[in-house]
């Protein structure tokens, strides 16, 4: 079982590595990370998951700000 998880870890890392090097070269190419975006937002609605987490977000964090001061009072 130590193999099979030492093994995984490896695997994982050299994705990880390869992954990384693929970025760096296409930063280096010239790649658009704005084009990137807009691209998969128009394919997946980004911005509307983003939204929607700045909405819940806030309202936990109201939620919090409320208890705390229910509490220091």
């Amino acid at each position: 079982m130590k193999k099979a998880g030492r093994a995984i870890g490896i695997v994982v890392l050299v994705a990880l590595l390869l992954s990384a090097v693929c970025v760096g070269v296409g930063f280096m190419t010239g790649a658009d990370v704005m084009r990137v975006y807009t691209t998969l937002d128009q394919r997946y609605q980004l911005s509307a998951y983003q939204e929607a987490y700045t909405q819940y977000a806030g309202e936990v964090i109201d939620a919090v700000t409320e208890a705390w001061q229910g509490n220091a009072a």
